[in-house]
């Protein structure tokens, strides 16, 4: 109920007095009646459909709860726990981190990401579209899990429409690009190039790629793990979902070309790496693509070809080697 109530001063409020799903009573003084019957509208409707909190509870901010669950959502990967805490340090805390849960709300949201669209990155440029998504999709699982914890009645970011990221069309090579890129990269690396285009294996599986999961009689590859550079050492990841734990098959003008190099710079033993770098170990991929990649694809004329994608890489359906 609403009481209008006088200050010493003599001047008029008027006091909301509720009580809570909890049982308990609270109160909330305002300057005018209309504040105060908007206010109550707004908690008994949350009541009614089981989406109150205690309004205290959103006064924590941001940023506040941002360290909270970052501390808390050990089950994430570890690339997936990095790129959350860079969006967060980049993009969210500096606009909004001072900001109460409570007080966050879908107009304010709306102007964080308009003004991330025109946000110039490290390079001079404005963030990319994919960046921008990135970074709502973070503060929507922050406060989606304040939700959880019941520091908030609602996401406000729920009303918030997301960007649309550009796509990129899927690039694929013919089976004489393949063969050309193949012949203009480092010996080292042939072998590597015609995996990645008729197995479709990506930068992280060729890395980590082993001995024993190479079975050339059978011409097959078992994906079973990937490697990933995180925080300035390697990190041995297994897929993410049960279809990246795949058996793939060779053709065999690859299996050839695998068989060679296997002889001629893997790693001995089960354990041995199919594609190390020059003096051991799991290959550097940044230094693969500025040192080997680019210069190649430059050499065989068929870029611009990205080499953290290999998804891209891939021979045309009708020119696959059908052995």
């Amino acid at each position: 109920m609403i009481e209008k109530r006088r200050t010493r001063d003599g001047e008029v409020r008027y006091e909301v007095r509720l009580r809570g799903t909890d049982g308990k009573e609270r109160s909330r003084i305002f300057r005018t009646k209309k504040e105060a019957e908007r206010y109550e509208r707004t908690q008994q409707t949350a009541i009614e459909q089981g989406l109150w909190v205690d309004p205290r509870a959103g006064k924590v901010t941001l940023e506040a709860w941002s360290k909270e669950w970052q501390r808390t959502v050990v089950h994430l990967r570890a690339t997936t726990q990095r790129i959350y805490g860079a969006n967060l340090r980049n993009h969210i805390v500096p606009e909004l981190g001072q900001f109460e849960l409570g007080k966050l709300t879908p107009s304010m949201l709306r102007a964080w990401l308009s003004g991330l669209t025109t946000k110039v990155g490290r390079h001079g440029k404005p963030l990319a579209p994919g960046s921008v998504a990135q970074a709502y999709r973070t503060l929507n699982r922050v406060l989606a899990a304040a939700v959880d914890d019941e520091l908030l009645g609602r996401n406000p970011l729920r009303g918030v429409n997301p960007p649309r990221p550009q796509s990129q069309d899927m690039r694929f090579l013919t089976q004489h690009e393949v063969a050309t890129l193949a012949a203009k990269v480092d010996a080292r690396y042939r072998a590597l190039v015609l995996v990645a285009a008729y197995t479709g294996l990506r930068a992280g599986e060729l890395i980590g790629l082993r001995r024993k999961h190479v079975d050339l009689l059978r011409r097959t590859i078992t994906v079973v793990e990937q490697v990933q550079y995180i925080g300035g050492e390697h990190q041995v990841l297994t897929p993410k979902t049960a279809a990246g734990r795949r058996s793939v098959a060779v053709p065999a003008t690859v299996a050839v070309a695998l068989e060679e190099h296997l002889k001629t710079y893997a790693e001995a033993g089960p354990e041995g790496l199919v594609f190390p770098a020059p003096t051991g170990g799991y290959l550097r991929l940044e230094n693969f693509r500025k040192r080997v990649w680019q210069p190649a694809v430059r050499a065989a004329g068929v870029g611009p070809l990205r080499v953290h994608d290999y998804a891209d890489l891939r021979v045309m359906p009708t020119e696959r080697d059908a052995a």
